[in-house]
């Protein structure tokens, strides 16, 4: 933002949240398409964590950066309100997307362990904001599941475990999570 000339010559931005894993890649290209808006007048589009912080962010070319973060109580269960009152309070139009989980705590780490090794079963459907992209346009295998490269991390550390030979089965590793550990 060019404070002297009153201008603004950038573009949309989108945060993302690198501690939301299952961000849908829908809801990040919704985020840019809502900050693009019409006749390039854009909102922000924010989608508040089940903790009280948020994953995502996009903010439209004319949000003042000098104030769009101005209050937000950083790192607390009112983070997302509190941006939602700066966006607010700085004259930017506000739309809400969906629910989200990120991972902050061991516990965290654990539900998305189990969220994954349901697989299929679950009723809404991610992508993994690890994907590879190409022009824009998502790479993907359809011989692997949703989240392939999260999973295989969690494999690696051993927070998810393969059942058997079948490497689509895997279950989580309870002894990492074990209280009296």
């Amino acid at each position: 933002y060019d404070q002297d000339n009153n201008n603004n010559n950038n573009d949309a931005v989108l945060f993302l949240g690198m501690d939301s894993p299952e961000l849908p890649i829908k809801e990040i290209v919704h985020g840019l398409q809502i900050a693009h808006g019409k006749s390039n007048i854009g909102k922000a589009h924010l989608c508040p964590a089940d903790d009280g912080g948020y994953g995502l962010l996009s903010v439209p070319h004319h949000a003042p950066s000098s104030c769009i973060f101005t209050g937000v109580r950083w790192s607390t269960s009112l983070t997302a309100v509190s941006q939602l009152k700066a966006l607010s309070d700085s004259n930017v139009d506000v739309s809400v997307g969906r629910l989200m989980h990120d991972i902050d705590e061991a516990g965290d780490v654990q539900k998305l362990a189990m969220r994954l090794a349901q697989g299929d079963k679950r009723k809404t459907q991610v992508h993994d904001v690890l994907t590879e992209y190409s022009s824009g346009i998502i790479a993907s295998d359809t011989n692997k599941p949703n989240c392939y490269r999260t999973m295989q991390t969690l494999v690696d550390l051993g927070v998810l475990l393969i059942n058997g030979d079948d490497t689509k089965q895997h279950t989580v590793n309870s002894e990492l999570f074990d209280k009296d550990s």
